[in-house]
């Protein structure tokens, strides 16, 4: 039984109101009230449960109109289980209500219930519609069940062409991190819309696919698509990643051209890809220019100033946006602390760690001590790099070995070096890297035996030293290299063109 019911109703009327506002529901109701009307009145769940013991006493109870608007009101203010009770005394609920309790069920991490609702959506012959596919989606925990919701829309020949439900499709897809299948049904798509291309394109720059998301979104502009903001933040995010300025501007200039606002989310990430691309002048002029400066913005700020070098810059900024009264959050702390280790401000870096639990209630994560152990790397103090990382509330993982070997090799510190590279053996036992810096070590000592034992690792393994490789940006289009690469299709002229470089340097012309 539900809880609110026509017997009780007259004294719940009487409740007061928990707001301010006149209780929508306190005026006298006539014969014939628009039960709609008062649902859109109510603003808090005990007005929408007054309404609803209201309403039980009227002929219209069973109305799939009015009881699927109080659902989805009832699942809006957050009583999922109330609103379940609801759903279930309607006879025969509609596809709507179906779909907003479905809906709920994705958003509240209750994915197997919307399942089997839907399930017995079906088992009643009620027709899905445009959206039931893509809040099932929502309602999926894995691969698996959303390739069967893949099929469901396929079979259903409604809706296999139909535009919401494969973008909702392609974006589930990049979420779980198969931008392959993701982009066999994007390419396969009749119409494709805004929202479709700028799925695909986040999906690359999440999987750190970067080059493809610039390529991706060179066509959407060749396409004439309409670009919204999200688009411009995730194609920023794989412009800064690149080092790609000449599309970074294009995406500014795009902004000022189209009156663009600049919120907190995309004013960051331009000033995050000018940092990144070197400019940090032309990003800190953007952060002036922002009515409204969020933590995002700072954070960009700092981060920018940081990766160049710019410590005391960094830490004032980090002290001017607590002055302005934004809360540092955990990025935040990643940024400055990485400051102190650019700049080797080992106690301003000390204090700023330490400030974290102490002064901001912030937790350290495993990115903040790998911070942290870089900054006493740099400075030199291996011994206590290694208490840190021993010391840690969690398991350190690669990037704090690593960080220790990489300064244990150029300190030539044989004896901690081989603690590191033991724990990465296990950890990464395939990157070639670590097994370089361990031989490069030896050789310092001249343990000529050590660094045969090491290549014998790796041959043995079949580990193989990755190539380098480069990437360079001619006219918006992203060109990759790596060493001895014959696969661009100018690699000839390119070569030649090389050579003729290397000729006329020496000749003394450069």
């Amino acid at each position: 039984m539900l809880a609110i019911s026509a017997a009780n109703s007259h004294f719940i009327a009487h409740l007061p109101a928990p707001s301010n506002d006149p209780n929508p529901l306190a005026k006298p109701i006539s014969n014939k009230p628009n039960h709609l009307q008062i649902l859109k009145k109510c603003t808090h769940l005990i007005q929408f449960k007054q309404a609803h013991a209201q309403f039980i006493k009227t002929p219209l109870h069973q109305s799939n109109t009015y009881l699927s608007k109080l659902i989805q009101a009832l699942v809006d203010s957050g009583d999922l289980t109330y609103a379940r009770q609801v759903f279930d005394q309607v006879t025969q609920p509609s596809t709507f209500a179906f779909n907003t309790m479905i809906r709920c069920y994705g958003t509240n991490n209750l994915g197997h219930d919307g399942i089997d609702l839907y399930i017995r959506m079906r088992h009643q012959g009620v027709d899905a519609d445009n959206f039931t596919y893509p809040f099932l989606l929502k309602a999926c925990s894995g691969l698996k069940q959303g390739k069967g919701v893949h099929a469901l829309v396929v079979k259903d020949k409604r809706f296999s062409c139909e535009i919401h439900s494969l973008t909702s499709l392609t974006t589930f897809y990049c979420c779980f991190g198969d931008v392959g299948s993701a982009r066999l049904l994007f390419d396969s798509m009749p119409e494709r819309n805004v929202v479709t291309w700028t799925g695909i394109i986040k999906g690359y720059v999440k999987q750190k696919r970067y080059k493809e998301g610039i390529e991706l979104f060179n066509q959407m502009k060749n396409y004439g698509v309409e670009i919204n903001e999200l688009t411009l933040v995730c194609i920023l995010s794989a412009c800064a990643n690149l080092g790609v300025l000449e599309i970074g501007q294009w995406v500014h200039e795009y902004t000022d051209r189209k009156r663009i606002f600049l919120n907190p989310k995309l004013g960051a990430a331009l000033i995050d890809m000018y940092g990144k691309c070197g400019h940090i002048d032309k990003a800190y002029r953007v952060f002036k220019t922002l009515p409204c400066k969020g933590v995002y913005v700072w954070n960009a700020l700092i981060g920018g100033l940081a990766m160049h070098g710019y410590g005391i810059e960094a830490i004032k900024r980090f002290r001017e946006m607590q002055g302005n009264g934004i809360k540092p959050d955990r990025i935040t702390f990643i940024a400055v602390l990485s400051a102190c280790s650019h700049s080797g401000f080992v106690e301003k870096g000390k204090e700023i760690f330490h400030s974290m639990r102490k002064d901001f209630g912030i937790e350290p994560g495993i990115k903040h001590y790998g911070c942290f152990v870089d900054i006493l790397c740099r400075a030199g103090l291996l011994n206590e790099a290694y208490e840190v990382i021993m010391n840690m509330p969690m398991e350190p993982n690669a990037v704090l070995w690593g960080t220790l070997l990489n300064a244990c090799a150029a300190a030539a510190n044989v004896e901690l070096a081989e603690v590191a590279m033991e724990r990465l053996m296990v950890l990464e036992p395939c990157n070639d890297g670590n097994y370089v810096l361990m031989s490069n070590t030896y050789a310092v000592k001249q343990r000529w035996n050590d660094v045969a034992r090491i290549r014998k690792i790796m041959k043995d393994g079949q580990i193989l030293r990755n190539p380098g490789h480069s990437l360079i940006e001619v006219d918006n289009v992203v060109h990759e290299f790596m060493v001895g690469d014959g696969r661009h299709p100018c690699s000839e002229q390119i070569y030649g063109m090389l050579e003729k470089v290397v000729i006329t340097i020496k000749e003394g012309y450069f």
